[in-house]
Formats: C-alpha cells, structure tokens, sequence
C-alpha cells in the first residue's frame, strides 16, 4: 500500500493539530479532553511512526493474573519481567527492544513519547513491582522489527477505581497491535472488553491477536467459541477482519512460577506460531492500514470540532451583539438629564464671530435691525423669571439627577455583563432583535441559548455566557466596583466638556447655517436674534427610546446612525415654547436642533467609551479577539481538512 503521507501531507496535519490545540486552549472553542485524545492518537500513533523501519508495537494486555508477564519473557526469549500467582505484582511497564536498535537514534525515544519520560534502562526486575515510568530492555532474542510493552493489570482496583488503567490506556493507544490474554474466569467479563474495544477503535481501528490460557480439557471448539465471544465485544460484527489469529496457552504450574516458558498453540489448523506472526507482519504494511482508519478518524473527528467551533462563534457573536446592544441602551438612559447651556453658547460665540461687519457695529450700538422681537420678549420673559410655568430645574438639581442616571445605567450594564447568562428583551420587529434571533435560530438550541414571547409583542433572549468570555468576566467580578465608580464620576466633567472634535463640528454647522440664510435673513439676523436668549433658556436632554416625541413641549432631535440600526429621538426641552407660534418653533428647530444632534453624538459616544474602559471593555475585547482567532484558524482547518481529504481519497 502507498505510504498516505508526504512531506506536504504531514505539515498539513501537524497544522491542523496546532489550529485544533488553539482553538481548545483559552477560546475553549472545542472540547479540551476530546482534543487531547484526538492530539494524542495524532502525537503517538502516526506522527512518531513514520520513520524509517521503525519497529512495530505490539502491546501484550489482560486482567489479573491472566498471563501477561509469562506471555512477555516467552516472546521476547528472556526471563526479565516478574511473574507469580498474585493480581498486580507489576506497577510499570516494560519495552522490550530487539538489541539492533540500541544504537539508532530515535527510535526509543519514539516508543517512550506517549508516556511523555525519557527511555530509562531496567536495572533488576523489582524495578517494575514499584509504581513509575516505563522501562525498558533491550532483547538479544527479539526480532529487530518488532518491539514488545508488557502492560500493568487493568483490572486491578474495584468499583471502577483501577490503579493501573490510565498507564494501561497511554501503552494500549500508542500500539500497532494487540496482543489480548483471557482466562475461563474473564473471557466474558464486559468490563474488560469494553476498555480493550475503547483502546482498538477510539481513534481508528487497530487488530489484535488472542491468546486464551486454559486447561488442556477444553477443545478446540470452546475455545474458539469463548474467543469468538471476545472478538464479538471487542469489534462487533468485525470481528472476523481484526482478530488475526486465535491461540490456546496451556495451563501449567510451571510456567505460572515463571520455570519454563509458555506453550502457545494456534488454534487454526494452518495457524503459524505468534511469535512467527509477529515477525511477517510487514511493520509498514500494518501501519499503512492503521495509518488510514487513523487518517479518517482524525478527519472525521477534525470536522466536528470544526462545525463545534462555527457554532461557539455564532454563540460569542451573539452575545457580544447582545451585550453591545445592552450597553447602547445603559449609554442612552445615562444621558435623562444633560445640560446643553455651554455647547449653545459657544455656537453663539462662533456664530456672532462671523457677523458681518455691519451687524458687528450694530451689536455694539444696540440697533439690531429687523430682531423677531415678539419672539426675543418672551423668551426674556421667561429668563427674568416673569413666567414661572416650565421653570428650569437649579445646576445643583441637574448635576444630582445626571450623577443618578449616570450611576444607576452603569450599575444595570455592570450587572448584565457579570450575570451568567445576559437577558435582553426588544420589540419582536426591532431590528436588532431580528438579527439576534436567526443567530440564535442558526445555533438550535446547541449551546443553550432560550427565548421566549414577552409582554407587548417582545422577544426575551436568554444567552448564557460563552466559555471565551469567562476569564474577562472574572476579573470584572473580582473589581473594586464603588471604586470603579467614583473613576466614572471623576470623568463625568470630561465627558461634558467641549472637545476639539465638537468645537470643529461646531465651525462647521455655523458655515452651513450661513451658506443657508436667505437675503432677508441676512439682513434681519433672526438667529442672532434668538441666540441673545437661547442659551439661558437650553434645558435637559431626554433621549427617547419609542419613537419621535410628537406633541412633547421642547424640541425634537432625530439622532441616526449612533448605535446601529435604530434611530433615536432626543427632546431639548425648551419651557419658553410654549405659545410659540410654529413658524418662529419652526425656525428655532432649525438652529438648535444641529446644534443638540452634535452635542448629544459626541456625548453618547464618550459615555459609551468611558463604560467600555470601565466595565465592559475586557469582555468585548476578549470576545472579538478570540473571534478574530478562530475565523482565522477556521479558515486554516479548512484548507487542511481540503487537503487530507484529498490524500485520503486519492489512496483509498
């Protein structure tokens, strides 16, 4: 059989391994145990294989006191492995090497990976009655192509607490073939041949040779009977394609005291002796075969983590639009008392700068020709206080209620980013809650995620948190919060102050203004006019989340574009509108109502930055970065799966 790999074909899978490996660290994007079984299989039982005449394993393994110690000395033509009566004498394994590859480097280095140890020779035999790594002895006697483990007793221990399995496991999973002892007493015990049929097929499907130690009574036939038994719990209906021979070892108190060696006598008429067997199995032949039912279990194995990771990125993708989302709605209700004085002042300030020159001298002499002066008097009303109605709340009033919806929005945020699962409920037509519900639509249910009808025509999305945010979401938890905070609230003047970015929004809505005015307005400088008043009169923002404020006293602010999808409405409340004439409310809309969108945008934005810093920002971080690797390494599996699939079907 061709060889499945050249030098293309195994970066290919080694590439796979580290995308696979990644993407099961920190992201916990797949299954870590899964993945270290499959990195195993991949590690010790191909990889390692493929160089030149390396030697084929057979590993020799049964229950207690089944034979495998005598079975060893017998094969490898030496007495070096303790035997007798008694279940567990050996606590470690043995590898026996023919003595032609004591001088080639690499070799044992290569049988003794899976145990993650350095070959280290055996002294004395009671070496192995004391718990430890693997030893190893180099046989005069062994063939050269072949290397023989003699495996601790699985079976020693009770109640599925075996002192000896996982070493057992490590020595079975990195074998070429099995080589399995039973006796009369365990040959139809289910709880050895389950582990037996775990270590042969978990990742591609290895074949075996029996060996059945019995009293010379029994025939042939029952013989053959009570290992087609084993044979059916070991493979199923397969049986007759993996098991590669049958072989009785005759009872004898002599061989138990370890004083002669084993008999084995094949139980097919035209059966060869094991040893010979052994001997003529073509090394590379055998792992060829392996190599293959490997190959396609990796493969197939590599494709599940691949579809596991597409769905834990449509789950991190969900949740991260879903906390986004919770944020946008934390970063409006922190803006329900804003005051907008400063920001009208200053457009005043840049308008009157780029006053004609004439209107300049007017100003100073006080004869403004053509001031709406119906309109200038009773906004001076209000702002002498002649009109009571609608009065402006005190600055000590409106920086105590910004500093609540401030802290009250940052503490609802807080709590949603550190829950366990995030709850976000929207209008079932919002869209935003569309989107989020085909992503939870594609996920099916797979990764938790539950929704259910509302009050009103909601949705509720129930998503719990993704493995990848859990370390960010940790350290968020373990955070001084109060400390936190008051950090916040040394910011809040930061983020109400005028910045360099606003002030050239500013300059520029001015010019558009003036590009706009038509030659009367020119001439009668209406909006000078009200810009004398408006900045006393500038009230609380409110940020609307159901539409446009219609009937509202105040000024309404359409706001498009901030946080996606939705529009949002803000309503400058204004107390001297009331009465006013539409055509005057109209134009006052018209001069104000840039002004209030720039503010506000760059307010929402530096709240919504400053909760990011402060709350969210490692989470959604940590999110988008993981995202970012996976797609990545997702791109990668898949060109490599392309490739190994292409080499497994070229040499099927």
């Amino acid at each position: 059989m061709k060889s499945l790999y050249d030098e293309g074909t195994i970066n290919a899978l080694v590439q796979l391994k580290n995308d696979v490996q990644t993407l099961a660290g920190d992201a916990a994007m797949v299954d870590r145990g899964v993945v270290d079984e499959w990195t195993s299989a991949i590690n010790t039982r191909l990889l390692p294989r493929l160089m030149p005449d390396f030697p084929l394993v057979a590993a020799i393994c049964g229950g207690g006191s089944a034979g495998k110690s005598t079975l060893f000395n017998t094969l490898a033509g030496e007495t070096v492995s303790p035997t007798g009566g008694r279940a567990g004498i050996n606590r470690r394994m043995l590898i026996a090497l023919g003595s032609a590859h004591r001088d080639v480097s690499g070799v044992a280095e290569a049988i003794f990976d899976p145990f993650q140890c350095s070959p280290r020779s055996l002294e004395q035999p009671d070496d192995l009655t004391t718990p430890g790594d693997p030893l190893l002895f180099y046989s005069d006697s062994l063939a050269p192509g072949l290397a023989l483990v003699d495996t601790p007793d699985f079976d020693t221990g009770a109640k599925g607490d075996y002192q000896n399995r996982d070493m057992a496991e490590r020595a079975l999973s990195a074998a070429d073939v099995l080589i399995y002892i039973f006796t009369n007493a365990n040959y139809n015990n289910r709880d050895n041949t389950d582990f037996i049929a775990r270590m042969l097929t978990s990742v591609g499907t290895r074949t075996c040779f029996l060996v059945y130690r019995v009293d010379p009574a029994f025939s042939d036939s029952e013989v053959n009977e009570h290992a087609g038994t084993v044979a059916r719990h070991l493979y199923g209906n397969g049986a007759g394609e993996h098991v590669l021979g049958v072989y009785r070892a005759l009872e004898d108190n002599r061989v138990a005291a370890g004083q002669m060696p084993a008999t084995l006598i094949p139980v097919s008429e035209h059966g060869t002796g094991l040893l010979d067997a052994l001997k003529r199995m073509d090394p590379r032949q055998v792992r060829g075969e392996l190599h293959q039912s490997i190959f396609g279990a990796v493969i197939e194995q590599a494709e599940g983590f691949l579809k596991a990771t597409g769905d834990a990125c449509r789950h991190q993708d969900l949740y991260l639009k879903a906390l986004q989302t919770v944020q946008q709605s934390c970063v409006q209700d922190a803006v329900g008392h804003l005051p907008m004085d400063a920001v009208v002042r200053r457009f005043a300030e840049l308008w009157q700068a780029t006053d004609p020159k004439h209107i300049k001298f007017m100003r100073k002499t006080g004869k403004v020709v053509g001031s709406p002066v119906q309109l200038m008097m009773r906004l001076a009303n209000w702002v002498d206080g002649k009109k009571q109605k609608g009065k402006m709340p005190a600055a000590g009033d409106l920086a105590a209620a910004m500093e609540t919806d401030f802290v009250r929005s940052a503490g609802r945020l807080r709590k949603a980013a550190v829950d366990p699962a995030l709850t976000i409920r929207l209008p079932v037509s919002d869209p935003v809650m569309v989107d989020l519900k085909e992503l939870a639509r594609q996920l099916d249910g797979r990764t938790g995620v539950s929704e259910k009808t509302a009050d009103a025509g909601a949705t509720e999305l129930c998503i719990p948190l993704p493995a990848g945010f859990a370390r960010a979401q940790q350290t968020l938890k373990e955070s001084d919060w109060q400390a936190l905070v008051d950090d916040m609230l040394g910011k809040k003047d930061v983020v109400l102050s005028l910045t360099k970015d606003l002030e050239n929004e500013l300059k520029r809505l001015v010019a558009d203004q003036r590009s706009r005015m038509t030659a009367t307005d020119q001439i009668r400088q209406t909006f000078s006019a009200m810009l004398n008043v408006i900045p006393a009169t500038a009230a609380v923002t409110y940020v609307l989340h159901t539409g446009d404020p219609v009937g509202a006293t105040g000024i309404s602010v359409k706001l498009s574009g901030i946080f996606g999808l939705n529009d949002l409405f803000a309503l400058v409340a204004i107390p001297a509108t009331e009465g006013m004439k539409k055509a005057d409310l109209k134009q006052l809309q018209g001069l104000l109502g840039p002004v209030a969108r720039a503010w506000l945008v760059h307010k929402l934005k530096a709240i919504e930055a400053l909760f990011e810093t402060d709350i969210t920002g490692p989470m959604l971080t940590a999110g988008k970065a993981t995202m970012d690797s996976a797609e990545e390494r997702m791109a990668s599996m898949q060109n490599q799966l392309s490739h190994l699939k292409r080499v497994l079907e070229e040499r099927s």
